[in-house]
């Protein structure tokens, strides 16, 4: 584990191979090791840095409110700790609306944009998911969280074929996350809404959506595609709102390694 001080905080990272930087940001609950499959592919062409989120992993989880703006700010104070003058940011779901603020906030840091996942602002659909998923754990603490989102994140079948493996990420995930700093995540999840600002992203952006994707629907990335003048938006199918599973691992990093080629 490697941590800097950034915002009055610790921010866990991890980093493989050299090069131009990608930033790896994760989604809601999630900390750095999602990046698992990808970082070795990534490794081989760029500097790939997956960080824990405030309130996440190994990073600090202080118990305060939260927002997207300030989880962009503390990436901010990170890069500037790592002396990262621009990168390529990465973002799934929660991490995507960190790219995206950071994207409006910081262009100048950014030369490129991948979009997994994620959402620009909360449509009523997404609002009630995340205020079943608030109750969830106000109620039954982050066990009974837990079993709820993962209902979101994968298919039906996926979970059938892999329980014992998400038994015991279940297990972990209990043990490592803190109820009080994910409930302040929803929270600044909630408030999320950049949605009339996209059209000011003019970065090089790349949005990939799953089709069984049924927390953030396809058409929330549509939106962002819609929205970022000359994005590219991909649906892969077969997948839910994790496109990180091992059968679509290979299909995921060759679409972002081709989209980085040409950027």
């Amino acid at each position: 584990m490697t941590k800097i001080s950034v915002n009055g905080i610790d921010i866990n990272y991890q980093e493989e191979g050299a090069g131009f930087p990608v930033i790896l940001i994760h989604g809601l609950s999630d900390d750095s090791t999602l990046w698992a499959p990808l970082m070795p592919e990534f490794s081989r062409h760029y500097w790939a840095i997956a960080l824990d989120v405030r309130g996440h992993g190994h990073s600090g989880k202080p118990d305060m409110p939260y927002s997207i703006q300030l989880f962009s700010e503390d990436l901010l104070g990170f890069l500037k700790k790592l002396e990262i003058p621009q990168a390529h940011l990465l973002g799934l779901s929660m991490g995507g609306a960190v790219a995206q603020q950071f994207a409006l906030d910081h262009p100048e840091k950014i030369r490129s944009l991948i979009l997994l996942s994620t959402f620009s602002y909360n449509d009523s659909d997404l609002r009630d998911t995340f205020k079943m998923l608030r109750k969830s754990l106000v109620r039954g603490g982050f066990s009974a969280f837990f079993d709820e989102a993962v209902k979101l994140v994968v298919t039906p079948e996926f979970a059938s074929a892999n329980a014992d493996a998400i038994a015991e990420m279940k297990e972990e995930s209990v043990r490592i996350n803190s109820p009080t700093a994910i409930l302040h995540a929803i929270d600044a999840c909630m408030d999320f809404d950049v949605k009339d600002r996209m059209s000011q992203i003019s970065h090089p952006t790349l949005i990939i959506s799953g089709r069984k994707d049924v927390l953030t629907s396809p058409h929330l990335g549509e939106q962002i595609h819609r929205s970022i003048k000359g994005s590219e938006w991909k649906i892969m199918e077969g997948v839910g709102h994790n496109l990180l599973i091992p059968e679509k691992t290979s299909e995921l990093a060759r679409i972002i390694l081709e989209f980085l080629g040409c950027h």
